[in-house]
């Protein structure tokens, strides 16, 4: 048991340090492609009777998901600044609706954001126009599931700050642990679905 505890955790660490090792010599560009791989790694940690090759797993999704996962990353990052720049100046000059509209955007953009890639990690989706139909329609559904994947990020972000900050070794891999020990539960009758479907 114990062994098997430190090997997972090892595991926590090592694909923390590739997420780390591949986001930034692709200068954060490989970000999203990096941290889908990062979630695949993740979700087959938790089948415990496979062994997890993480390297050549970790390597393996990011060369699979390169492209569809970069381009929405920066999606994200063009709609996520955009939708500031509407909030900053909403407030700046007192347009309500412009607030309104920022803040749905933005709430819309957040939990997009923490779906997307683990969705990428675990399910081969090859129209884009499905998977957005398909993250959205997750992310509006589970609410409180919403609320406990962002309370995993305040979590990772606290632990880091007021405890150690050797914890930035492990932050990234806790993160990904958290996120996808919920959205397994969520993930799990459309994975049997699929395999009854191939059956």
């Amino acid at each position: 048991m114990l062994k098997e505890l430190y090997k997972r955790t090892m595991d926590l660490v090592y694909v923390n340090f590739l997420w780390i090792l591949f986001s930034f010599l692709g200068i954060l560009i490989t970000l999203g492609a990096a941290t889908t791989a990062l979630f695949r790694v993740i979700f087959q940690l938790f089948k415990t009777k496979e062994v997890t090759s993480v390297f050549p797993l970790f390597l393996k999704s990011f060369k699979e998901n390169f492209i569809q996962s970069t381009l929405i990353y920066i999606g994200l990052l063009v709609l996520g600044f955009s939708t500031y720049v509407m909030i900053s100046y909403g407030f700046e000059h007192s347009v309500t609706w412009m607030i309104v509209i920022g803040v749905f955007v933005a709430y819309e953009w957040l939990v997009f954001t923490l779906y997307v890639f683990p969705v990428l990690a675990v399910f081969k989706t090859s129209k884009w126009t499905q998977l957005i139909k398909n993250v959205i329609l997750l992310s509006n559904y589970h609410v409180w599931t919403n609320v406990k994947l962002v309370g995993s990020f305040v979590f990772v972000g606290l632990l880091v700050y007021y405890v150690h900050a050797s914890f930035m070794l492990l932050a990234i891999g806790i993160y990904g642990f958290l996120v996808a020990f919920q959205l397994q539960k969520i993930f799990q009758p459309y994975i049997d679905k699929l395999e009854i479907e191939r059956v």
